[in-house]
């Protein structure tokens, strides 16, 4: 049901109504003919009443000694044979034998009518009996009616009978149907009439209102395919409407105009995309010139320092371009620096040979006047002995002891200030030799 379309739902919901009307037109019509004839069934009834109340009258008045039941039947009759009513209505009598007792033609009164039936076979005197006695109650039957057709014995008749039990009578009345049957027809052939032509009307009216929905809906639904199809440019119909088709048609504007948006926002996006690619292209070249570049220049710089690896110091980084210009320069007054430096070394180094030799020659010295000195001191220890042993015997021996012990101790002054230049020495070539180690640490880390 859910997938239905809506025209297919309104005819539906239009079928629906139809039948409901149908049915609510058949059961008001099946009431109106249910009143006809129960109001013809309420008349029949009514003037069965009316004849046994006349028979009751006379009862009474037989009870009351008045009449002989004979004579009182007699007279009831008489005037029930009498009463008549609209339009050609009269009564008759069976008794329980179904033997005429009462009928308009005198000549029929006495005969029996048991077992007798109308064309269809249908002894339908017996049933008004069996009826009456039971209480009452109605038959139909068919036979000729007085004024028509005298061959056509098929006129449908409705009859009510009911017994009198202190006479042992049924009463009955009838009349012709075919009136009330043709009323029945007229009526119901209006009411289908009236009901296809109201029917018809409805379908007709269901139609231009399900179309004047499905079209424009249909419409819309058109359009928002073209929209959901990326179609900026359709015309959205119907937007002038202000019921729901108006509303989903504004809708589907609205849509279209966020569509519209979007394609605006993707083709911004596709020229900042092509920028982009574009900025990406140049980069790109750029990069693969700077990489090229890097390469040149590392590959120049890795020769340089092979040439410095192999000890070349004259070496110079070539031309780089001039990205790289500052570091060819740097990298060449490096070399130049390391060059200066190691000639700085070299010299250095001649130097501390130069220092060697006097330090060598300075320690010889020191150790021949170390002996001297060591002779010496031997010559004055034993001078001292002599003097300690003669110094009581001469004052002049002792002067001359005080002058050779003076001349001694100069000569030690001497000796302890060529120790301390040989120290000094010593601390020198120290000092050249972490020079020489700093230079040597600064070509590893250059290399």
């Amino acid at each position: 049901m859910k997938n239905l379309n809506i025209s297919v739902k309104l005819f539906s919901l239009i079928g629906i109504l139809l039948i409901i009307f149908s049915t609510m037109t058949f059961l008001q019509l099946k009431s109106t003919i249910d009143s006809l004839y129960q109001e013809r069934h309420e008349m029949l009834r009514m003037q069965v009443e009316t004849a046994i109340s006349v028979l009751k009258e006379f009862n009474e008045r037989e009870k009351a000694g008045e009449f002989p039941r004979a004579e009182a039947i007699k007279r009831a009759y008489s005037i029930v044979n009498k009463m008549r009513y609209e339009p050609d209505g009269y009564f008759f009598g069976y008794d329980y034998d179904v033997n005429v007792t009462l009928f308009p033609n005198p000549a029929l009164i006495g005969q029996s009518s048991k077992g007798k039936t109308d064309k269809n076979g249908y002894a339908y005197r017996d049933d008004a009996v069996k009826v009456g006695r039971a209480g009452g109650g109605f038959i139909q039957f068919i036979g000729p009616k007085p004024g028509g057709d005298p061959n056509d014995y098929n006129y449908p008749k409705l009859a009510y009978s009911k017994a009198f039990e202190p006479w042992e009578v049924v009463v009955g009345t009838g009349l012709y149907i075919d009136d009330l049957q043709q009323k029945v027809r007229d009526k119901i052939i209006d009411a289908v009439i009236s009901s296809i032509l109201l029917m018809l009307l409805a379908v007709i009216a269901a139609y231009l209102i399900i179309r004047s929905i499905s079209k424009p809906l249909k419409s819309i639904h058109n359009a928002l395919e073209a929209v959901a199809d990326d179609n900026i440019h359709i015309s959205i119909p119907h937007t002038d409407m202000s019921n729901e088709v108006g509303m989903m048609a504004k809708a589907t504007k609205s849509l279209q105009e966020k569509v519209r948006e979007r394609h605006a926002m993707t083709e911004r996006q596709q020229e900042q995309q092509r920028e982009l690619d574009g900025e990406r292209q140049q980069n790109l070249a750029r990069q693969a010139v700077e990489a090229r570049e890097q390469a040149h220049a590392v590959s120049t710089i890795g020769v340089s320092l092979a040439r410095l690896a192999e000890g070349d110091l004259t070496v110079r980084c070539a031309d780089l371009g001039s990205k790289y210009e500052a570091l060819r320069y740097n990298f060449n007054d490096a070399l130049a620096r390391l060059e200066e430096a190691m000639a700085r070394v070299k010299l250095k180094g001649n130097d501390i040979a130069v220092s060697k030799e006097e330090i060598r020659r300075a320690s010889g010295d020191l150790a021949n006047r170390t002996e001297r000195q060591a002779a010496n001191l031997e010559e004055t220890s034993a001078a001292l002995d002599e003097l300690t042993v003669a110094i009581r015997q001469t004052a002049d021996g002792a002067r001359e002891a005080a002058g050779r012990v003076l001349s001694v101790s100069k000569e030690a002054q001497q000796s302890d200030g060529i120790v301390t230049h040989a120290i000094d020495a010593m601390s020198g070539i120290e000092k050249s030799s972490e020079e020489i180690t700093k230079i040597i640490g600064v070509i590893d880390e250059i290399a």
